[in-house]
Parts: structure tokens; sequence; C-alpha cells
């Protein structure tokens, strides 16, 4: 499972890595409503130059809403000479659920994946006790952890050092069954969020409107801010990747939100 996870994971980085490459192909962007798609709720298509976009496993790109599909053909438009899919987040997320909609396999990875960061939540990890960032890490995170163990009915534990602690069965199969009620479109928006702040529960934190994105961002920095505090911050670098995680996240609740809208003005 582990080796088909990271396969999937690294045909994506291919494939990013192709797109940068590539000169802007295209001058017309529409989006345009089609019947007779595989999932009848998902009917909304974006043409380049009259073509549907397709996914990297050469699946129509096929959009449950006709908000999501215009913002993904904004994100074309706004492409220059080089198409960068840094910039394109929403077709990322989009192209991905389309994908694993359409293989079951590659949303068992995802899951695997999800349930794999629970079970290492930067949530859960705390220094050992009596320094001073183990009473930072109480503070701000024993609250969000009580939190989500009460919403979810699970029984997780911090985790002192490398001292990782699995998952107990009834919490297995409790975070199983959750992503498992999911449809593709929320969960590669879940993913998403976990893969950046490296916190399943700061995802669903975010999910339920318990915490904004800049705080949930803050709180997956804890360690590393603290260091920083300590070392101080190397320029260009701490700075991109916590704009980086800002902005990711922030594109996968806007995601989050363009999936449910739904319009009478298309």
């Amino acid at each position: 499972m582990r080796g088909l996870l990271l396969k999937f994971r690294f045909t994506e980085q291919i494939s990013t890595s192709q797109i940068l490459q590539i000169k802007r192909f295209y001058k017309d962007v529409k989006i345009e409503m089609a019947f007779g798609v595989v999932n009848p709720q998902n009917q909304w298509l974006i043409k380049l130059d009259g073509k549907i976009v397709k996914t990297p496993s050469k699946n129509e790109l096929a959009l449950p809403t006709p908000q999501l599909a215009q913002c993904i053909a904004d994100e074309y438009n706004s492409q220059t000479e080089f198409i960068n899919p840094i910039t394109m987040p929403l077709m990322t997320l989009a192209r991905n659920a389309v994908d694993i909609e359409a293989d079951e396999s590659m949303r068992e990875f995802m899951e695997h994946s999800i349930i794999s960061y629970l079970e290492r939540d930067t949530i859960l990890f705390r220094e050992q006790s009596h320094s001073e960032l183990y009473q930072i890490q109480m503070q701000k995170l024993d609250p969000q952890l009580k939190l989500f163990n009460q919403k979810f009915g699970m029984h997780l534990k911090a985790n002192f050092g490398l001292d990782v602690e699995p998952l107990k069965q009834y919490d297995q199969i409790k975070i199983e069954t959750i992503l498992k009620e999911l449809n593709s479109w929320q969960l590669v928006c879940l993913d998403s969020k976990v893969e950046n702040l490296k916190s399943c529960i700061l995802a669903f934190q975010i999910w339920n409107n318990h915490i904004d994105i800049q705080e949930a961002v803050k709180l997956s920095r804890i360690e590393e801010d603290y260091q920083i505090s300590l070392n101080g911050k190397v320029d260009g670098h701490h700075d991109i990747d916590e704009d980086t995680i800002l902005t990711n996240v922030k594109a996968a609740k806007l995601f989050a939100q363009l999936i449910q809208t739904q319009s009478i003005t298309y």
C-alpha cells in the first residue's frame, strides 16, 4: 500500500514538473454545460480553444458547479507565457477529485495517507516535559486536541518525542468511517489541508469552523516558530514556506465552498 501511495504522489510530481516547461498553448477559455458525462452531477466542462480539458489520467474534467468551473477557467486565463501550476490550486484539486472518482484504488491511497497523518499528527507531538516549548504546546495544542476528541468521539493522546503510539482500533474505525462518508471532492479538499498543515486534526477544525486558517497555520508551525525565535529566520525560506501553506489551505477552503455553490444565473 505504501509503495502504491508513493507512486501516486510521484506521478503527481512528475506531471507538475512537465507542466512547468509548457508554454501557454491556448487563447480562448470557456466553460460549458455538457450532458452524457459519467457522473450526471458533474456537468460543467472547461474548454481551451474548443477542446475539453482532461486530467493526467485522461478523464474529462467534469465539474459539479459552474462557479468552480469559472474559477478554474480564471486560473487558465491568468497564465502568461508559461503555465505555472502553483498558481492553479483549484485546477489541481479538481483533477485529483475527478481521477480518484474514476479509480477507487486512488481514493484508497488518499484515505490511507490522511489516516497516516492522524497517527503522527502535529497536534499530538509534544516536546519532553518541563521545557519551554512543552508549556507552549500544552497551552495552545491541548484545547484543539480536546475539542477534536469530543467532536468525533475519539481518544487520541499526545506523543512525546519519537514515541508514536499507533491508533487504537476504535479510533482507526472512526476515522475510516468519517472518510468513507466524504465524496471525492470533499476528500481531496481535506487531503490538501492535511498535507499542508501536517495535521488531520487542524484540517477538521477548519472544516468545522472551529478555527480560522491563519490560526491553524500558526498552530501547525509552533515548533518551527519556536526554533526561529531561538536561532533566527533564514531569509527567503521560512516566509515562503508559511505563505505557500497559507495560500494552499485557503484554496482548499475556497474549493470546499465552490463545490457546494449553485446559481441559476448560469
